[in-house]
């Protein structure tokens, strides 16, 4: 059991970490990206496109709000992230030990994500408030449309309001998707439990049969003890500890990484090497091929001529033995004579 509440805390970890990932990359430049367009487009209406072009303004509004605002939700995020922790794991074990049902989850567990976030376990804290993030936007608009209308009281409160329901509308909304990220979190670690929820079953039905009620008591026994290993650490020496042991542990992937990395590299160099000599070897092989295309030629064409010499030589022996015998008898008419 205690490897299963190891397995399920692992899972939800790693899939909100990949949530927050996206919450970030995806779901929050959207956010922004579409409250900035309006806000432009509803201020160029409002002043009209001779007193500032909506393309200039949103492309100024973007670079005075949009990097503190992710800024922000990052480290609210990763404030929260203990909190998230604590809550997942405990709701783990609770149900893993039957303390708890799927039921009761849902219907407490935003409430103490809520609470355990509002604990301050880091000594940090991160709101959602956006004043110090609009003062420098706040001042462009003064110097850039303000002080252009500002003899026209309706159409400068006008101006002034609209900046101010853009900051309210946009605090608004990245709470609510705050909360609906609270709720992705509960939709996780529901999915995970369920996936467990037959093997807890199979595990506590064998229990029961073999009457193995000190295994449960071991696993309680050890959370005990970890609790009272951990009370001597104060919150921000516990997280301490939690990034070191990230680190520690990001330094061993890394690692791995590299040593996979190198040995890809190596059998990169191998498969090249070994590709070169194959060519090389293809090539070979074609030379061969053709010298012993060319000699079979050549042999071809010497029996051609050793089979055209003897022919000539048989055609030119009746010829050698007559001129022998024209040499014979002119021989033997001169002795006579």
């Amino acid at each position: 059991m205690i490897g299963t509440i190891e397995r399920i805390k692992n899972n939800v970890l790693l899939k909100c970490s990949t949530l927050n990932d996206e919450i970030i990359s995806k779901t929050l430049k959207e956010l922004i990206d579409t409250k900035i367009y309006r806000f432009s487009e509803e201020m160029v209406s409002l002043v009209g496109i001779l007193y500032i072009n909506e393309e200039y303004l949103r492309n100024k509004v973007d670079g005075y709000i949009e990097k503190l605002i992710v800024k922000k939700i990052k480290r609210k995020l990763f404030i929260d992230s203990l909190a998230l922790q604590i809550t997942n794991d405990s709701f783990a074990e609770d149900y893993i030990n039957n303390k708890i049902t799927i039921d009761e989850i849902k219907n407490i567990y935003v409430t103490e994500l809520n609470k355990n976030k509002n604990s301050n376990q880091l000594n940090m804290t991160e709101n959602l408030d956006l004043t110090e993030i609009f003062i420098n936007l706040k001042e462009f608009i003064s110097i850039e449309i303000e002080e252009k209308i500002k003899e026209n009281n309706v159409l400068y409160n006008s101006v002034i309001n609209l900046v101010n329901d853009f900051k309210n509308n946009l605090e608004t909304d990245l709470k609510q998707m705050i909360d609906d990220a609270d709720r992705k979190y509960l939709d996780i670690l529901l999915k995970e439990l369920e996936e467990v929820k037959s093997e807890i079953k199979v595990n506590n039905d064998k229990e029961e049969k073999e009457g193995d009620e000190i295994t449960m008591e071991k696993v309680e026994e050890t959370i005990i003890n970890n609790s009272v290993k951990f009370e001597k650490y104060d919150d921000m020496t516990l997280f301490n500890k939690m990034i070191l042991s990230l680190n520690t542990s990001e330094e061993n992937l890394s690692r791995k990484e590299q040593k996979l990395i190198e040995g890809k590299k190596q059998v990169e160099e191998r498969l090249s090497t070994t590709n070169k000599n194959i060519e090389a070897n293809i090539d070979r092989e074609n030379k061969l091929s053709q010298r012993q295309l060319e000699l079979g030629n050549r042999e071809v064409e010497l029996n051609s001529k050793l089979s055209e010499a003897e022919v000539i030589f048989l055609n030119m022996k009746p010829l050698i033995k007559g001129l022998s015998k024209i040499t014979a008898s002119e021989e033997g008419g001169s002795e006579n004579e």
